[in-house]
């Protein structure tokens, strides 16, 4: 038996008949196939190449490496590292995947140790990992936060944990079936009362040069006001410029970034957003991005009105789209409650874990004998 892990180069274009091309279209195979297993038969979060190669030939504020890993030949497990250029110098990411038929066989061992050479030659000390997992039916463990739980048995947590992750947040994965949305005309008329000192503003695409320095300063409190428990995470310094440059990412992937913003009348300042983004698959879900609302305009339903508004926007224009995804910490109670008010339920979960540099290995987390 023969495990090769190695870097991928990437390709100029998605389709190209070249080995870059080939090895890229593999991997995201790898990818495709572990999650339709992870969510049981449902593609929605599934990724083209054309999507991945956007995202990666826009690296300005973010690096990413693709490793490549083959069993005797055939390509089977993949991990996807990135880091940040302008925060966070001491923290890295890590995305391991190895294709069911080849687990147990060395492969993710092999990719991990990759990784972590990889990312500590970059410097990078703590090593943050999301991965999914549908809703547990034994043996949990919870976050320090207290809020959500994960399996204790599954697979992917015993590897996080033999290898000195911690488990330090959960988010919960929701889904809107539009057929089935609550009445939202009944929740935007009750919302409204409480925001009559503020009008909303919607576009499709990048965002107006009007509004590009208010935005950013939303994205920036976005990187500091979203529950974070206790991963590593530092301020992120937004302007108009990397505002451009993130949104041309948005567009290189072929996705379309819908916006709707709550604007304080008197002062003129944008006190809240929601952002969603479409594929071009007509048949694929509508990501629910980005929802903040100011600390300073709190309390006026804002969160909801945005959403809901934002929401008609997109299927007004693609009444195809069938429903919606969103992830949400589940210590962010009043962003859930707006979601389950809307009619979102929750399919499944996302394990957020951190392993900073010297950790010994984790053991197990308490675990609980409820299902999350």
């Amino acid at each position: 038996m023969t495990i090769e892990v190695r870097e991928l180069a990437l390709p100029a274009t998605w389709d190209e008949e070249s080995a870059a091309g080939r090895e890229l279209r593999a991997s995201i195979a790898v990818r495709n196939a572990v999650v339709v297993d992870t969510w049981h038969g449902d593609d929605a979060l599934i990724l083209t190449p054309a999507e991945s190669l956007g995202q990666a030939q826009h690296q300005d504020d973010e690096r990413l490496v693709f490793l490549g890993a083959w069993l005797d030949g055939e390509h089977v497990g993949r991990a996807v590292l990135s880091w940040g250029v302008h925060e966070g110098l001491h923290v890295g990411s890590a995305s391991i995947l190895v294709l069911p038929s080849a687990r147990r066989r060395g492969v993710g061992a092999a990719l991990w140790d990759a990784a972590l050479a990889r990312l500590e030659a970059e410097g990078r000390t703590t090593i943050q990992a999301w991965i999914d997992h549908r809703p547990a039916t034994g043996a949990t463990i919870a976050p320090p936060t207290g809020f959500g739980a994960i399996p204790a048995d599954a697979a992917e947590t015993r590897f996080a944990l033999a290898r000195g992750f911690r488990l330090e947040q959960v988010e919960r994965v929701s889904e809107l079936r539009l057929d089935g949305a609550a009445d939202l005309d009944a929740l935007e008329a009750a919302a409204r009362p409480h925001a009559t000192d503020y009008d909303l503003l919607a576009w499709r695409g990048s965002t107006p040069p009007e509004h590009r320095d208010a935005m950013a300063a939303l994205r920036a409190r976005m990187s500091t006001d979203a529950p974070s428990a206790d991963l590593d995470v530092d301020e992120e310094a937004w302007d108009a410029d990397r505002l451009v440059r993130a949104e041309a990412a948005d567009a290189a992937q072929g996705r379309t970034m819908w916006t709707t913003v709550a604007r304080h009348r008197a002062s003129g300042v944008l006190a809240a957003y929601s952002s969603l983004s479409t594929p071009v698959e007509p048949e694929r879900p509508i990501d629910q991005e980005d929802t903040l609302v100011h600390a300073e305009h709190r309390g006026h339903r804002l969160g909801m009105l945005v959403k809901i508004a934002n929401l008609r926007q997109v299927v007004a224009a693609e009444p195809q789209r069938a429903r919606v995804m969103t992830w949400n910490a589940e210590e962010n109670r009043p962003m859930l409650a707006v979601n389950e008010a809307m009619g979102f339920r929750a399919i499944g979960y996302e394990a957020g874990w951190q392993r900073v540099a010297a950790s010994p290995p984790a053991g197990t987390q308490a675990a609980q004998g409820s299902a999350a």
